[in-house]
């Protein structure tokens, strides 16, 4: 759990679409594990961090 209050480890479906650089109608089409509170769509950090790493493609070389 972080506990660095400026680093939410739950985030809002705008600030998770926002953190991986799509639009809120682009995040609603991937298969991620949500968290609902109340009415609201929440997103763990943590989830978000994993489908990023499955989905970077590893196979290319960094040219710098």
């Amino acid at each position: 759990m972080n506990h660095d209050f400026g680093t939410p480890d739950i985030l809002s479906r705008r600030e998770a679409a926002q953190y991986l650089g799509v639009c809120k109608a682009t995040l609603d089409k991937l298969d991620l594990p949500k968290t609902r509170i109340r009415h609201r769509v929440m997103f763990k950090r943590e989830v978000l961090n994993k489908w990023i790493d499955d989905h970077t493609d590893k196979t290319k070389k960094d040219k710098t």
